[in-house]
């Protein structure tokens, strides 16, 4: 402000706010896979390990989604967006009807909050205190939630037993929680939810009562009962479930809601590999019926035992894979991170596999990891897909220097080993076919040492690139939304124009385009020339952009030969 001394009216210009463009995100990831827990086929934001374990449970026998995240999160990764898979016709959540004279007839069915068999460990203690009653719920794992003087009554009643205020203790209000707007992001400086993440209360008349729902009468002591009836739905899951392909109209399942989140930029479904995770079945008990004890019986497993498999059939991997990275050409913003099969332990095996792709849009990556399984006895090591931690790479990789870096030369976090060493002369032959290799380097650990797309173009043939082209659009196409309905004529094309190259500008600047000089690096051009009258009459502006990405020094080599006077290192 200027000091004004003589009372009058006076004009003060002010410049428009000026529109800069910023760098884009392009860490987030997008995992598909199978869960213990947590909603089916709906998309949910994941910002840690704690709120992945909160929302969809612990590892579970059945996949890999669990360690995928985890080591995600590991490497460096910070946000994710996760979708839990299950055929929705078979999946069932378990429930429990509590019921006791005091209620007037009427009952409390609680419901798990997701289907799946994981409610069945779940401990519900009940308290009754007179018209009111005290909930406990208690998984294996920890997770406790404590719920005091409920009721059952909706609204108070004055000694005429008439309503007045809403009864602020009701069971169904605490317990079952609104339903969030869809793909709501989370925000860690929110309050918490409401109600509970483990079941969902529903008041109902005695008269309602299912012979198949185990029953709990609420006394005086504490009781304590586990509910029934859920199933996971694995045994029917089908790759239209893991895809999305196939789904009814109405109706998006597995890969197919990701089309809804439009900040994803990596894709990874660890769960389309087989899980290999088996017990050593024991010997059916003798009968006494049965002389032959080859002859006793063998008991059906069902999808009570944790150890069933989690599909009649393996997976469909060729098709599952050529249906991620056709999700990721389509929407030409996100890049397919694709794991080998574990079978494949010799390069020619892998190459083989290899060639059944051929996109920029898609990263192969192998061996598989070795890392430390919570569901086995101490020190054992499980193999695993790597996807889940090479995505993590690229989430660190981007945070530390920028999209422009290849994710590679990087240590691999939460890892013990690998399933297949590789040599050098191996690594050399899947370098050239565009497999990028993870190798234990001795005194470095464990490191990705390869950085290449499956293009066979050499102009999209490293990660990176594709990128950093990926960030570049989307920064700036998200960021010039302001241009919509603006007068199309030469001074909007110069401020178009002007936009864009202050921000490749900077993004010269700041080491992400190769270039001497900034006419080197990039350029960008609107004006008449882009935009004839016949553009500007169908009401669109176009701006050509160029940009020179910077290429992986991939081979370091020091020449040394012999002078005259002594060795030199050129």
């Amino acid at each position: 402000m200027f000091g004004y001394s003589t009372p009058g009216v006076y004009f003060e210009w002010q410049d428009a706010a000026a529109h800069n463009i910023r760098p884009a995100r392009v860490d987030i990831a997008g995992f598909v896979g199978i869960a213990e827990r947590g909603p089916l086929h709906r998309p949910k934001r994941i910002e840690s390990w704690n709120q992945f374990i909160s929302t969809f449970g612990r590892h579970t026998t059945q996949g890999f989604l669990a360690y995928a995240v985890q080591g995600f999160f590991a490497n460096g990764g910070q946000t994710c967006w996760v979708v839990r898979v299950a055929d929705p016709a078979w999946a069932a959540p378990a429930k429990l009807d509590i019921v006791a004279d005091e209620f007037d007839g009427r009952m409390v069915r609680l419901t798990a909050a997701s289907e799946g068999v994981w409610s069945h460990k779940l401990d519900v203690t009940v308290l009754r205190l007179g018209k009111r009653f005290s909930l406990i719920l208690r998984l294996p794992d920890g997770t406790q939630e404590v719920w005091r003087d409920l009721t059952l009554e909706e609204y108070e009643t004055d000694a005429r037993g008439r309503q007045q205020n809403k009864e602020e203790r009701f069971i169904e209000t605490l317990l079952s929680p609104p339903e969030p707007a869809e793909l709501a992001p989370f925000d860690p400086r929110s309050e918490p939810p409401r109600g509970s993440l483990l079941v969902r209360a529903k008041v109902l008349g005695r008269g309602e009562r299912e012979a198949n729902i185990p029953e709990l009468v609420a006394l005086a002591a504490p009781v304590t009962k586990r509910m029934a009836g859920g199933r996971d739905g694995l045994r029917t899951l089908g790759p239209e479930h893991i895809s999305g392909n196939g789904a009814p109209s109405d109706m998006l399942w597995g890969l197919a809601t990701l089309e809804k989140v439009s900040e994803i930029s990596i894709v990874a479904i660890p769960d389309i590999m087989p899980a290999p995770f088996s017990r050593p079945q024991h010997p059916p008990k003798p009968r006494p019926d049965c002389a032959d004890l080859s002859a006793a019986p063998i008991e059906l497993r069902t999808e009570d035992d944790p150890d069933h498999p989690w599909m009649s059939a393996p997976p469909p991997v060729l098709q599952l894979q050529r249906e991620l990275v056709a999700h990721c050409e389509r929407f030409k913003n996100r890049v397919a991170i694709l794991d080998a099969r574990l079978e494949d332990r010799i390069p020619q095996a892998v190459v083989a596999w290899r060639r059944e792709f051929d996109s920029s849009y898609a990263a192969l990556y192998h061996p598989w990891l070795r890392v430390a399984d919570p569901l086995g006895r101490p020190g054992t090591l499980r193999a695993m897909p790597p996807s889940g931690h090479v995505a993590g790479i690229y989430a660190r990789v981007e945070a530390l220097t920028g999209a422009h870096k290849p994710p590679a030369n990087e240590l691999v976090e939460l890892a013990r080993d690998i399933s297949v060493a590789v040599d050098d002369p191996q690594h050399g032959y899947l370098n050239d076919n565009r497999v990028n290799v993870i190798r234990a380097i001795p005194g470095r650990g464990l490191r990705v040492a390869g950085a290449r797309t499956l293009s066979s173009d050499s102009q999209w043939r490293y990660v990176n690139v594709r990128r950093l082209l990926i960030m570049l659009e989307r920064a700036i196409d998200t960021q010039t939304q302001w241009l919509v309905f603006e007068p199309n004529d030469p001074a909007l094309w110069r401020a178009v124009e002007r936009v864009v190259r202050s921000f490749l500008d900077r993004v010269w600047q700041a080491g992400m385009l190769e270039g001497a000089t900034a006419a080197e690096a990039y350029y960008a051009t609107c004006n008449a020339t882009t935009n004839p009258s016949a553009e500007v009459e169908a009401g669109r502006i176009i701006t050509m952009i160029g940009v020179q990405p910077p290429w992986p020094a991939e081979f370091v080599v020091a020449r040394i030969g012999k002078t005259e006077s002594g060795i030199e290192i050129l």
